[in-house]
Formats: structure tokens, sequence, C-alpha cells
């Protein structure tokens, strides 16, 4: 595989940090466009003062962020070179900078309660031109731009079709370019596992793309690495929903089809030899790259802690799923205990950087595209079961989950799980997540206590509780059984109008205190000058 050079000179930081010589970009005619250096000022544009700000804003300071801790090549490159010459990429770059910066400064992201005519304007006419495109590729990369701006309006069920019809187009497309194939694909890999945890039924499941690629001899960087492991991943969660029937509807009690175990057979071959492959590069990185004592150290190897960190924790809950898709016990999350703990200990030592990287960084962004870490302790803090370790969850969860990671909510997140803590060991936390006074089942609770699901409502609802106040917050339906082994459910409010408490948490994504209005002002004396 070849590394594509990011034109750093005299050596670029893609090459280098792999440890390989740099060969740079090899053009050819079709793609020269992909040579490209990060503008600074865009000088092609759609409409006045406003698109213009839009643009740089997009340019500066949120398309750096949205991938999170991903590798940002796709949105401060890729879509930047696009929107240079493509109008329905610019319209669509317009409409998510000013989403995504209404989203940082309202009070609680995704009510819709401020204005956003700029950028339904400029969707509408996104929407418009893509109807008369015919290049697939182009319509891949704008279906990706669609579905960020449904994210960053919280619209659940628009953001999973475009996934689906993003999915078909490269399901049914004979030849794909390279560059599609190396910044398109993988982005709809990883899409289509919130689908999963989002769409109401198998039929809203996109299937996989590519979901036999060949095994690589070794790792040559965290990029392949995460290839595979987005693959494992999307095929765990996969298999996780596909068993639900066995685990919790009317196919209780049957066989499950020999298709869905041979599929959880591949799962555990393809997690035993990621492991061994990981563990591979990881120690040729970690030799030649830095001491062993610095591996969580910050600036760049801090962005790298932050990639094996993600990598390392996706193939312990990956082996959970799998291992648990047709389970009708919940105590068979028991045997994975120390797999629970491992994560834990792993998000501790890194939760502890974190928090001091961010007494100098106070403002951390309030969405980002692709997922970070708060549903892997969504998974600890629901699904193992002693109690130490679910409650050390909890706080993680303030602390490096984003408030909006796609579609999950970190507030909805955390006061899921804490009720789920609540319910299953009959105990009342308090404010911090700890106990108010000593559980009823302080060890593992037995199986008719423990939630098998929990389904969030979409909507937020003001709810007028017995004291006269109107908090916010969603219905969750609690799925749990009965000792005669029935299934059923109970439904509850959760109050999640946590908007000041979630900003409060110190993300591994962190801004200069008041970046915003530092940005502000800058652009503002540019414009003068």
């Amino acid at each position: 595989m070849q590394v594509k050079c990011d034109e750093g000179r005299p050596h670029c930081n893609r090459c280098t940090s792999t440890g390989r010589k740099c060969d740079g970009y090899t053009t050819s005619k079709s793609d020269w466009w992909l040579v490209w250096r990060r503008p600074r000022h865009l000088t092609r544009g759609v409409g006045g003062a406003a698109e213009s700000r839009a643009l740089q804003f997009f340019c500066e300071i949120a398309g750096p962020f949205l991938p999170g801790a991903s590798d940002p090549y796709f949105w401060t490159q890729l879509v930047m070179q696009f929107s240079s010459f493509e109008l329905v990429v610019q319209h669509s770059v317009i409409a998510i900078s000013a989403l995504y910066e209404q989203c940082q400064t309202e009070a609680r992201p995704g009510t819709g309660s401020s204005d956003n005519t700029l950028a339904l304007r400029h969707y509408n006419a996104a929407v418009a031109k893509l109807k008369a495109m015919e290049n697939p590729s182009l319509v891949l990369l704008v279906c990706i731009l669609f579905i960020c701006i449904e994210f960053l309006q919280s619209n659940r069920e628009a953001a999973i079709r475009h996934c689906k019809h993003g999915i078909a187009i490269l399901e049914s497309s004979v030849s794909t370019p390279v560059w599609a194939k190396e910044h398109l694909k993988p982005v709809f890999r990883r899409l289509s596992v919130f689908a999963y945890f989002f769409g109401s039924g198998n039929a809203e499941f996109p299937r996989l793309v590519a979901p036999d690629d060949p095994i690589p001899a070794s790792f040559s960087n965290f990029s392949e690495a995460r290839a595979m492991m987005d693959d494992i991943f999307s095929r765990a969660v996969r298999l996780m929903r596909y068993g639900e029937p066995y685990r919790l509807g009317h196919l209780r009690h049957a066989d499950v089809p020999i298709g869905l175990l041979e599929e959880q057979e591949k799962l555990y071959r393809r997690l035993d030899q990621w492991q061994i492959l990981f563990a591979d590069l990881d120690g040729r990185l970690t030799s030649q790259n830095m001491p062993a004592t610095h591996r969580l150290d910050l600036g760049e190897e801090y962005i790298k802690s932050i990639l094996r960190l993600g990598l390392s924790i996706s193939c312990e809950i990956s082996r959970i799923l799998s291992n648990t898709a047709f389970s009708v016990d919940e105590t068979s999350y028991d045997a994975y205990l120390c797999n629970f703990r491992r994560v834990i200990e792993q998000f501790t030592s890194f939760g502890a950087i974190t928090l001091d990287k961010a007494r100098t960084a106070k403002r951390c962004p309030k969405f980002i595209f692709e997922t970070g870490f708060t549903p892997m302790l969504f998974c600890v803090a629901t699904k193992c079961r002693d109690l130490s370790i679910r409650l050390a969850a909890l706080p993680l969860m303030k602390l490096l989950g984003v408030h909006r990671e796609n579609l999950w909510e970190a507030d909805t997140a955390y006061a899921v799980a804490r009720r789920v803590i609540e319910i299953e060991h009959a105990v009342i936390l308090n404010e911090l997540g700890q106990p108010l006074g000593p559980p009823l089942y302080p060890g593992q609770p037995p199986d008719e206590m423990r939630v098998r699901k929990a389904w969030t409502e979409s909507e937020e609802l003001i709810h007028a509780d017995k004291f006269g106040q109107r908090p916010s917050g969603k219905l969750v339906r609690f799925y749990m059984r009965t000792p005669e082994n029935t299934i059923y459910h109970r439904t509850e409010f959760l109050t999640t109008g946590g908007g000041d408490k979630a900003s409060e948490s110190s993300s591994p994504l962190t801004a200069p205190d008041d970046c915003l209005e530092v940005w502000n002002r800058s652009y503002e004396a540019n414009m003068q000058a």
C-alpha cells in the first residue's frame, strides 16, 4: 500500500510517522486535483459576506474538529479541495459551517432553537444541484456532507436514509476511483455502525461494504490497523443486532441460523489476527518513535495515543459484542469482566493525561462527526455488572465524551447508563454518580434484574414533575425479563438537560479557551485590512 504524501517539507508527516521513505504523490491526469495545499483564504464564492465567512470558519475551525480523533484528511483537505470547484460541495460546506457554529454557541446544541436560515438555504441549493449530478463518486462525497448536516440537526431518520443511499451506490458501482475507495469507503464503513444503534428494525441496517477484505501480512501504520478494525467493529455490531430476535424476540428458543454462527466464527478469527498484527505494529512504532514512558505524552504523541486507545478498546468491545450476540441470558457478559476492566484501566490512564491537558484548554467541541469514546463507555457502564467498574465508567463518560458524537448525545447516554445501574443494583446514585446508600445487590445482580436493552426515543420532551419544575428529557424503554422468563419493558422519563454540565467536561479534543471569540476578532480584522 502506498502512503500518500501530505506535502510537508523536507519530508511529510504521513510518511515519516510510519517509518517509510517519503514517496509523495503519483499524479495522473485524472487525479491531478488531489495534490493540494490547504488554503487560508478561499477565492470562489456562491454568495456574499456571510458565505465567505462560513467558508473561512469551516476551513479554520469546523473542518479540523469534525473528524474528532480520526485522520482529518477528508475534512481539511479533500472536502476543501472539492469546494473550490464544485458548487454542490461549497453549498454543503456553508450549511455545515453555519450549523456547526450554531451548535458551538447554543446552550443545548441540536435543539434547533437558533436561526439557521443560511444553513437551510444552502442545504436546499445543494440538494437541487445533486439531483442533476451523474458522477457517482462525487455523489458519495456529497452524501457524507448531507449526513453531517442531518447529524448537526439531530435528524436521525434522515441521516440513516442518506447512509443507506450512499452504501447502495458503493455496492452497485462497477468501478470506483482509487481516491473514493481510499477516502470515502472507510467513512461509509464507519457510518454504517450508527444505523445499527439508532435504526428501528433490520430493514434500516445498510449492508457492510466489502466485508471480506483480505487480511494483510502486517500493518504498516495505524490507518491500516484502523481499516481492518472498522470492518471488524461494524460486523460485530451488525451481528449483535441480527442476534436480537434470538436474545429478546420471538426466536429466543429457536436455533441460530448457520450463516450467523459462521459469521461469529469468522469474527473470532479476525479479532485474534488483528490483535497479533496490532501488537507487532505498536511495538515497532513505539520503539522507533518514542520511549515507552512517553506513550501518552502531549502534542503529536498525544494524538497518536488517542488513536492507539481507540483501536485497542474497539478490539475489546468487538470481542464482547460478537461473543454475546446470541446469548439469551445477560449473565453471559460476566465472563468478560477482565475485558471490561482493561477498558476502564486504559480509559482511566488516558483520562488523567486528558484532565491535565484540559487545565490549559477549557473549551472543547460540542459536536464531532466521527464516533468518539461515549458508546464504548456506555457499553461498559450498562453491560459490565461489577459495580466498581461501572461506577468508574460514569465519570469517564463526562470526562472523555464530546457533547454530541454524530447521533450519540453524551447527556442522554450518561442519564441512561446511570439509570441502568440504579435499576440493576437497586440503588440511588447522587449527582456525582456515587451510591447514596448500600445497594440491594452490591455484587452481580440476578438475571431478572438486568436490563437487556435500553431504547431512547429521539424526540426531546418537556415534563412537569411533582415539584413544579419542567425539565427537558427523553422517554426510555428498559427491556427486562420476569422470573418466568417473559420479556417486558418499562418506560421512564429521564432528564437529559445537562448542557451546562457537558460543557464542563474535559474532552480529549480541546481548543484554546474562547477560541470562537478569538477567531471572530481575527476574521473581522482580516476583512478590514
